[in-house]
C-alpha cells in the first residue's frame, strides 16, 4: 500500500510534474485507499484530472501511467520459488453519482468480459484523450465529496457550509444586468448558511462613492454577507461592478518580493506587460516567421487560460440553476481552450492576425506606465509600515500579521468599484491605522467602501453612513457609529419616557373602566356602559402618536391587517453578550511595589545594540500602565534571538520589555526585583495563534492545569468568560473572538496579580469590549495595556464619568484604592513618561503620518 503511493509520488518528481502541497496531500490519501483494490483504470480516472490541470500534455500522461502500470505489474508478479496463491477479489462499490445540482451525465466504462480483447481495450484507453468535461466534472465533484467525507471521518468535523443567497427578481431583472450606475439596490435579500437564517427579507443598499461602516455582534453574518458580495453568490448583483474582498487576496508562497506581490494583484496589467515583453523580445523577425507565430500562439493560449480560470471560478461558486448554466459555459470554454492548444502556430496564425495582435499588444503596453505603478505600490506599502528594505524582501519571510498588511496593500492598489474591508485595523500599529484612515478619506472618492470593524475611533473618523445588521435585518443610519449610538440612546430614552407615560395612562383608563363597570352593575345605569365602550376604544388607540420621521400618525400609513389601531412603543434594547468575570487576586503581604525594574537594559547578543535601555518602572497593586509604541520599528534577524537566519519583522522593543516583566528574559544591565509569590498573566495574539487547532478548549485546560480533571470544572472556567457552551468544539472551528476568550480563561485561572494585555481587543465585538472594559475597571490587580484601540485605552486610562454615573460614584472607595494611571511611550528602545494624554499622542502621530503622505 505504502509502496504504491511512494511509486506514484516518486514518478511525479521524475516527470517533473509540479503540483501544489494540498493536491499532493489529497492524492496521498486517495492513493492509500485505492491501493486496497489496485485497479489502474480507476487510479487513472481518479488522478488524471490533476495532471491535466497542471498543463501536462497527453503523451506525457500516457507515458506516466504506462510506467506506473508496468511497475505495479512487476511488483505483484510471483517469484520463481513461490507458489502463486489464488486471489479472490471482493466486489468494489461503484463510484457515487454526481450531485443533483450538476445533473451532468457520466459515461460509464463497461468492464471487459473477454480476455482476448483486454489488451486492445487497454490500448484504446491509453490513446484516448479524456476531454469530455462531463466526465471531468463528475470526477471532480466525486473527489470533492470523497475529500469532505475523509475529513469528516478523520476529525469528526462538519461538512463545508452551504451558503444560499437570493434576492427579489422579476422578468425585467436579468442576472447579467449591467448598468452605468455603480450602486447596489437589492430587496428581499435572504442569506442562509446550512439552513441557518442570517438575513430574512432584508434590503441591501450601497450608494455610489460612500464609505459605510457595517456593525453588528459576532456571529450575525457580516463576513458571510461580504463573501456573498465578493464571490457573486447573491443573485441580482450588477455584473459590471468589480467587488473586492481583502480575504480573497491571500499572499502566495512563491519567492516574490512584497512589491511584486502587490503588483501581481492587477492581473490584466501584468499580463499586458508580459505580452509586450514577449513580442518585443523578437527583434528583426518578420510577422510570418515561425518564432513570432509561436509567441503569438502562446499569448492566445495564455489569454484563453486566464478566461478559463475565471469561468471555472464562477462555476465552482454557483449552485442550482445558475451553477448549471455556469458549468455548461465551462464545458464550451474548456473545449475551445483545448482546441486552441492543438492548433499549429505556423498555419493557424496568419499575417493579418499577427499584425492585429501585435498592434493590440503595443497599444495596451503604451497605456501602462510600469514605473508609475511601482511608485504607487511602494507608496501604499510605506504607508502600511513597510520600510524600503522590507518592500524588496521575500513574502515568505513575513509573519501572518504582516501578510495581512500585504493583502490590504493589494486591495488598495487595485482600486475596485466596491472595496470590502473586514477588520482592517487588526495587526496594524497606530501610524499604519492613521495612514489607512487618511488614505480611505482622501484617496477613495471614486469607490464604495464597506468596513467591518470594532475600532470605534477608526469607524467614527472614516465612515459616512452606518449599516446595522441586527435581528436578520439591515438598518441604515446616515452618520458615523458615534452618531448612531448617540441617536439610538436618545431614541431609547425618548421611547422609554413615552412608554412609561403610556403605561401610566393605561393604568388610569383600566381603573376607570373597572369603576364604571361596578357602578353600572350596581345602579343599572346604561350611560356608564357607554363610557366603558368609549374608554375601551381610547385604550386601543394607545401607541405611537407620531411616526419616526415626526409626522402625525394616520391609520392610512399602515398597510395590511393589524390587531391594534396604533403602532406600539418598542424600546430598543442593547445587544446582550456573555459576561466576562475577572477574579481579584489574593493580596500580597508586602510594602511598596511587588515588581520593580531599576535602570534595566537588554540586548540579544553580546555585540548587538541595546533593544531597551535605562528602563525604570514600578508595578504596584491597582496600577494602570499603558505602553504606546510602533510595531515593526526595525528589521532584525531571528539569529540574534532564536538562532535562525531568516529575517522577521516584529515590535522588538515592546515585546522585549514585556518579556522582562514576565521573567522570560533577564536584563544585561540593571536588575528586576519581584515578589516570589507574584503571578503574572500575559495575553498576546501570538498565544492565540499558537493554540492547537485540533484540540478543544476543555482539552487545553486539562493539559495546562491538571487540577481541572473533570469536564464540568473546565466548562465552569470557560463559562466565566462566556464560552462554556463551546468547550468541546475544536479550536479550528471557533471564531477569533472565541479563541481570545479561551486564552483569557486559561490566564485567569491562576488569578494573576498582574494582567498584561497585548492587543486583546482584536476580533472582539463592541459589546464584548464594553463588558471587558467594565470588568477591567473593577479589577483589583495591576494592568499593563498594549493596544492601538484608543477608545479602549481611554475608557481605562482616562475615564470620564457620565452624568448618569454621579450617583453611583464612590469617591471614598476610589481614594482608598489609589489607582495610578501611567502612560509611557516606547520608541527605538527609549522609554519615556507621556504626560500630555492619549489625544495628544494620536495628534502627534497623525502629523507625522500626514507629513509622510505628502512626500
Amino acid at each position: 500500500m505504502t509502496t504504491f503511493k511512494h511509486r506514484f509520488l516518486t514518478q511525479l518528481e521524475e516527470y517533473k510534474i509540479a503540483l501544489d502541497e494540498d493536491t499532493i496531500d489529497y492524492l496521498g490519501g486517495m492513493l492509500t485507499e485505492l491501493s486496497l483494490h489496485p485497479d489502474m483504470d480507476e487510479v487513472r480516472s481518479s488522478t488524471e484530472a490533476f495532471l491535466e490541470d497542471a498543463d501536462v500534455n497527453s503523451a506525457t500522461i500516457d507515458s506516466f501511467y504506462q510506467k506506473l502500470t508496468d511497475q505495479s505489474t512487476a511488483s505483484t508478479a510471483p517469484q520463481n520459488n513461490q507458489v502463486k496463491q489464488p486471489v479472490v477479489s471482493e466486489p468494489t462499490a461503484p463510484p457515487p453519482p454526481p450531485p443533483p445540482s450538476s445533473s451532468v451525465p457520466v459515461p460509464k466504462v463497461q468492464p471487459s468480459t473477454s480476455p482476448a480483447t483486454s489488451d486492445q481495450e487497454a490500448d484504446d484507453f491509453k490513446n484516448k484523450k479524456v476531454s469530455s468535461k462531463a466526465t471531468r466534472l463528475a470526477r471532480k465533484e466525486r473527489r470533492q465529496k470523497q475529500k469532505a467525507a475523509d475529513e469528516t471521518a478523520d476529525s469528526s468535523s462538519p461538512p463545508p457550509p452551504t451558503i444560499v443567497a437570493t434576492s427579489q427578481q422579476s422578468r425585467f431583472h436579468l442576472e447579467t444586468l449591467e448598468t452605468l450606475s455603480k450602486e447596489i439596490d437589492l430587496k428581499t435579500v435572504n442569506i442562509t448558511v446550512n439552513q441557518l437564517e442570517l438575513l430574512v427579507d432584508a434590503h441591501l443598499r450601497l450608494k455610489e462613492n460612500v464609505r459605510y461602516g457595517l456593525v453588528g455582534a459576532n456571529g450575525t453574518g457580516k463576513s458571510v454577507l461580504m463573501r456573498c458580495l465578493a464571490d457573486d453568490i447573491l443573485t441580482g448583483l450588477p455584473q459590471n461592478l468589480q467587488i473586492l474582498h481583502v480575504a480573497q487576496l491571500e499572499t502566495n508562497e512563491k519567492d516574490l518580493t512584497v512589491l511584486d506581490e502587490v503588483l501581481s494583484s492587477d492581473r490584466d496589467t501584468m499580463l499586458a506587460l508580459e505580452e509586450y515583453e514577449l513580442v518585443t523580445g523578437v527583434k528583426g523577425v518578420p510577422p510570418k516567421d515561425t518564432e513570432l507565430n509561436a509567441i503569438l500562439h502562446q499569448i492566445m493560449v495564455n489569454r484563453s487560460k486566464e478566461h478559463l480560470r475565471q469561468v471555472n471560478a464562477i462555476a465552482t461558486k454557483r449552485s442550482g440553476a445558475r451553477g448549471w448554466d455556469a458549468r455548461k459555459e465551462l464545458i464550451v470554454v474548456e473545449a475551445d481552450h483545448a482546441a486552441l492548444v492543438k492548433k499549429n502556430p505556423s498555419t493557424y496564425i496568419t499575417a493579418t492576425m499577427a499584425g492585429d495582435m501585435v498592434s493590440d499588444i503595443m497599444a495596451k503596453a503604451m497605456l501602462t506606465d510600469y514605473q508609475v505603478l511601482k511608485a504607487k505600490a511602494a507608496k501604499i506599502l510605506r504607508g502600511l509600515g513597510f520600510s524600503d528594505q522590507q518592500i524588496h524582501a521575500k513574502v515568505s519571510t513575513f509573519s501572518g500579521g504582516w501578510r495581512m498588511r500585504i493583502a490590504l496593500g493589494k486591495a488598495l492598489f487595485r482600486e475596485p468599484n466596491i472595496l470590502l474591508l473586514d477588520e482592517p485595523t487588526n495587526h496594524l500599529d497606530l501610524p499604519a491605522i492613521l495612514w489607512l484612515q487618511e488614505y480611505l478619506i482622501e484617496q477613495t472618492d471614486d469607490m464604495t467602501v464597506v468596513i467591518v470593524s470594532h475600532n470605534r475611533e477608526f469607524l467614527n473618523k472614516v465612515t459616512e453612513e452606518t449599516i446595522i445588521l441586527k435581528d436578520k435585518k439591515l438598518v441604515y443610519h446616515n452618520g458615523d457609529f458615534q452618531d448612531y449610538e448617540r441617536n439610538t440612546e436618545e431614541q431609547r430614552v425618548r421611547k422609554q419616557a413615552l412608554l412609561d407615560k403610556q403605561e401610566s395612562r393605561k393604568k388610569k383608563i383600566m381603573s376607570s373602566i373597572q369603576q364604571d363597570l361596578k357602578r353600572a352593575k350596581a345602579t343599572g345605569d346604561d350611560k356608564r356602559l357607554g363610557q366603558v365602550v368609549s374608554r375601551t376604544k381610547k385604550l386601543d388607540r394607545l401607541g405611537m402618536e407620531k411616526t419616526e420621521d415626526g409626522k402625525r400618525f394616520k391609520q392610512s400609513y399602515r398597510a395590511g391587517y393589524h390587531f391594534d389601531q396604533r403602532v406600539q412603543v418598542v424600546v430598543e434594547q442593547k445587544t446582550k453578550t456573555h459576561d466576562i468575570y475577572i477574579p481579584d487576586p489574593q493580596p500580597l503581604r508586602t510594602h511598596g511595589p511587588f515588581l520593580a525594574l531599576d535602570n534595566v537594559s537588554f540586548r540579544y547578543s553580546s555585540t548587538g545594540p541595546m533593544i531597551v535601555q535605562n528602563i525604570t518602572l514600578n508595578l504596584e497593586a491597582t496600577s494602570r500602565i499603558a505602553l504606546l509604541g510602533v510595531n515593526g520599528s526595525g528589521k532584525v534577524r531571528r539569529s540574534e534571538r532564536e538562532e535562525l537566519s531568516c529575517p522577521l519583522t516584529f515590535s522588538l522593543s515592546q515585546s522585549t520589555l514585556l518579556d522582562l516583566i514576565t521573567g522570560k528574559l533577564q536584563p544585561v544591565v540593571g536588575h528586576v526585583q519581584r515578589n516570589p509569590l507574584l503571578r503574572v498573566g500575559y495575553f498576546t495574539q501570538n498565544v492565540v495563534d499558537s493554540l492547537d487547532m485540533d484540540k478543544t478548549p476543555v482539552e487545553l485546560l486539562k493539559e495546562k492545569y491538571p487540577a481541572l480533571s473533570s469536564e464540568q470544572a473546565c466548562r465552569a472556567q470557560l463559562g466565566s468568560v462566556g464560552i462554556g457552551a463551546i468547550g468541546t468544539r475544536p479550536i479550528k472551528y471557533l471564531s477569533g473572538g472565541q479563541r481570545s476568550r479561551v486564552v483569557l480563561a486559561m490566564i485567569l485561572y491562576d488569578e494573576p496579580h498582574v494582567l498584561i494585555l497585548d492587543e486583546i481587543t482584536n476580533h472582539l465585538d463592541m459589546g464584548t469590549i464594553d463588558l471587558l472594559v467594565e470588568s477591567l475597571a473593577a479589577f483589583a490587580g495591576c494592568l499593563v495595556l498594549v493596544s492601538h484601540d484608543f477608545w479602549f485605552l481611554k475608557q481605562l486610562m482616562e475615564p470620564q464619568p457620565g452624568d448618569d454615573d454621579d450617583d453611583d460614584y464612590d469617591e471614598a472607595a476610589a481614594l482608598e484604592r489609589q489607582v495610578k494611571n501611567e502612560i509611557y511611550s516606547l520608541r527605538a528602545g527609549v522609554f519615556k513618561r507621556w504626560e500630555k494624554g492619549l489625544d495628544a499622542y494620536v495628534n502627534s502621530t497623525l502629523k507625522a503620518v500626514k507629513k509622510q503622505m505628502a512626500l
